[in-house]
C-alpha cells in the first residue's frame, strides 16, 4: 500500500504539472537563452544581490548561473545552478555528469504554510527584511542538504490515480544493451479483470549517429510471464543475455532495465516532448533502473515549497512565494529566492533572482 500511495502522489503531480505547464506556455513568448551578464568579483558576505530578469524561456535549454559572480555563465564554465522558467537544478551528477561540483541545497520552506492571500500580498520590498535576516545561524547540519538525484520508479510509465493508465507525457532516454541510445515511452495498456497486464504499447525512437530516428510502435501481449523488450530491434524477445533492454512484469506492472548489460535510463522531462526530442545521448547520467529526477528545490507549481504558485488571482500568472533555499557550494553557503517570473514587458519565463552568500 505504501508504494501505491507514493505512486498516486507522483502521478497526480505529473498530471497537474503537465496541464499547468501547457496553460502557462500558451500565453508566453519564446526567446533565445540569455548570455553571460556583466559582473566582477563576489559581493561581501551577507550582501544581498539581485539580477535583472534572466531569459529562461527555452523549452529545452537550461541556462547556467554562478552564485559567486551573480551572473549567467557558459554551461561549459563554472556554474552552480541551472535555470529554466520556474525550474532550478543544482550542479550534481544528475545534471552535470562526471564534471559535477556536488552542489547541494536545502529548502527552508519559510512560506510553505502561508495562505494564497498572504502570498499575493508579498512584494520584493516587504519580504526583504526576512530574507536579510537569514544568516549563518540558519544553516542546518550538512545532512539536511540534498542534491539533485535520479531515483528508481518502476511504475514511472503509469499514472495510478484510480485504475492504472499510461503516463504518455513521460519518456526516457536509454543507453541500450549494445552501447547505443534510444528513447521510449508507453502509450497504452490493457489488463484483465484479475488485475494482470494483458498488453502494453510502447513507442520508441532509435538513435543513429547523433539523431533520434522515427517513431516505432510495439504492442506487447502478455500471457502471464515477464516479457523482455529490445529497443534496438523494436521487438519482444524471449532470449536472455544482452539481447534486451527493458522488461515488464504483467502481474506487478513493474518495469526494469537490463542493468547487467549496461542499460541505463534518464528521464526525458516535460520539454522537449518525446516527439520533439532530438537526441538520447545527451543525458548527464544514466541510472540502472527506470529513473525519475528529484531535487531539493521543487520543480513544480503545485508544491507549496516551490518558488512560485499559480493562478492565485485568476489571471493565469505565477506568483513568487519568496521561499528561501540554501545552496551549499563546497564550504560556501548561499541563500536564494526567485522574486519574479516576468520580464519588464510582462513576458513569462524570465526569472529574477535574489541571493547572498551567508558563509
Amino acid at each position: 500500500m505504501h508504494g501505491s500511495s507514493l505512486l498516486l502522489t507522483r502521478g497526480t503531480k505529473i498530471a497537474t504539472t503537465l496541464i499547468t505547464v501547457l496553460m502557462i506556455g500558451a500565453c508566453e513568448g519564446e526567446a533565445n537563452p540569455s548570455g553571460p551578464n556583466d559582473s566582477s568579483g563576489e559581493a561581501a558576505v551577507n550582501t544581498v544581490v539581485t539580477t535583472s530578469p534572466l531569459n529562461g524561456t527555452s523549452n529545452d535549454t537550461l541556462i547556467a548561473f554562478s552564485l559567486s559572480k551573480n551572473a549567467v555563465v557558459p554551461k561549459t564554465g563554472d556554474w552552480d545552478i541551472l535555470l529554466r522558467r520556474y525550474e532550478v537544478r543544482v550542479n550534481s551528477a544528475a545534471t552535470a555528469g562526471a564534471a559535477t561540483k556536488s552542489v547541494t541545497a536545502y529548502a527552508m520552506n519559510n512560506n510553505k504554510t502561508r495562505t494564497d492571500a498572504e502570498v499575493l500580498a508579498f512584494t520584493i520590498d516587504n519580504t526583504l527584511a526576512a530574507f536579510d535576516a537569514v544568516r549563518a545561524a540558519s544553516i542546518p547540519a550538512d545532512t539536511a542538504f540534498k542534491t539533485d538525484r535520479l531515483e528508481e520508479n518502476k511504475y514511472g510509465y503509469l499514472t495510478l490515480n484510480g485504475a492504472p493508465v499510461v503516463n504518455a507525457a513521460a519518456f526516457w532516454k536509454v543507453k541500450t544493451s549494445n552501447g547505443g541510445y534510444a528513447a521510449f515511452r508507453a502509450t497504452a495498456i490493457a489488463y484483465s479483470q484479475t488485475g494482470s497486464l494483458t498488453s502494453l504499447t510502447l513507442e520508441s525512437r532509435l538513435q543513429t549517429g547523433a539523431t533520434l530516428g522515427a517513431v516505432q510502435t510495439l504492442i506487447i501481449p502478455f500471457t502471464g510471464a515477464t516479457r523482455n523488450v529490445s529497443l534496438v530491434t523494436n521487438a519482444a524477445v524471449t532470449s536472455s543475455g544482452c539481447s534486451w533492454d527493458i522488461s515488464v512484469n504483467p502481474r506487478t506492472f513493474e518495469m526494469f532495465v537490463n542493468s547487467a548489460c549496461g542499460v541505463g535510463t534518464s528521464p526525458g522531462g516535460t520539454s522537449p516532448t518525446f516527439a520533439n526530442a532530438t537526441t538520447a545521448s545527451d543525458a548527464a547520467q544514466y541510472s540502472a533502473y527506470i529513473a525519475e529526477l528529484y531535487g531539493p528545490i521543487p520543480n513544480s507549481i503545485s508544491d507549496l515549497g516551490a518558488p512560485f504558485r499559480y493562478n492565485l488571482s485568476g489571471t493565469n500568472r505565477l506568483h513568487p512565494t519568496f521561499n528561501t533555499y540554501l545552496i551549499k557550494v563546497g564550504t560556501k553557503v548561499y541563500k536564494l529566492q526567485m522574486t519574479n517570473y516576468y520580464s519588464e514587458s510582462g513576458a513569462g519565463g524570465y526569472p529574477t533572482l535574489r541571493s547572498a552568500r551567508i558563509q
